[in-house]
């Protein structure tokens, strides 16, 4: 692996590990065993690293978070897919949804792509409930459907922040990404058609599930 990436791989650990405010870039330098300058040579300032770091969460969220619907995937797969695809970048990337308004504000170039990514973002998942509304899964009317985005990715953005406010533990656990996850079942619960409910149950049951099972090992 190239010293760039070695370095961007231990930040998103320590990052997640310690905070980003707690880590600097000798921090990160001294992690790696190596010089201050060879980090600076890669790198301008940690501002710079975040930005490169968020290049890589932009690229998993786009290719991975939000799965395409098509007719060999069962529409309750889709939502399963989706979840644990979300799961997944919340998991690897932590330290952005803990810390998202700060990191931005000191950032203008890592806002403007956070917004443009995000908007990209939003058109998949009105591209997947519309296709989950086609296959008769939900109901919902048309004006309804940018509301209904927005609060599924204000759950998903600011999730781990919440958490955090409202619990004197704040370390972050799989149980801690689950229990999001069900929050956001329970969101689009009331448009999931009478048809469609009986899977609905069962994905949210195994959810329930998989929480418990972390939290016990925990």
């Amino acid at each position: 692996m190239k010293t760039r990436d070695k370095i961007i791989q231990a930040s998103i650990e320590l990052f997640n590990e310690q905070g980003e405010r707690n880590v600097t870039t000798n921090h990160i330098a001294a992690h790696l065993s190596i010089s201050p300058g060879n980090l600076y040579y890669h790198f301008r300032n940690k501002e710079d690293i975040i930005l490169s770091i968020y290049e890589e969460y932009a690229r998993n969220l786009l290719l991975e978070t939000v799965p395409f619907v098509s007719p060999e995937v069962k529409p309750l797969d889709t939502i399963i897919l989706y979840m644990d695809a979300v799961f997944q970048a919340l998991m690897k990337f932590r330290f952005f949804y803990s810390n998202l308004p700060v990191l931005l504000a000191k950032n203008p170039l890592l806002h403007e792509k956070y917004v443009e990514v995000q908007s990209s973002i939003a058109s998949r998942v009105s591209e997947m409930l519309l296709s989950l509304r086609t296959t008769n899964m939900m109901k919902f009317a048309d004006e309804d459907l940018p509301d209904i985005v927005s609060i599924l990715r204000l759950v998903n953005t600011f999730w781990l922040s919440f958490y955090q406010t409202q619990n004197k533990n704040i370390e972050i656990t799989d149980a801690v990404f689950y229990e999001g996850v069900l929050k956001i079942l329970v969101i689009i619960q009331p448009y999931i058609t009478e048809s469609a409910m009986p899977e609905f149950l069962e994905a949210r049951t195994m959810y329930r599930k998989r929480c418990l099972e972390v939290a016990d090992v925990a």
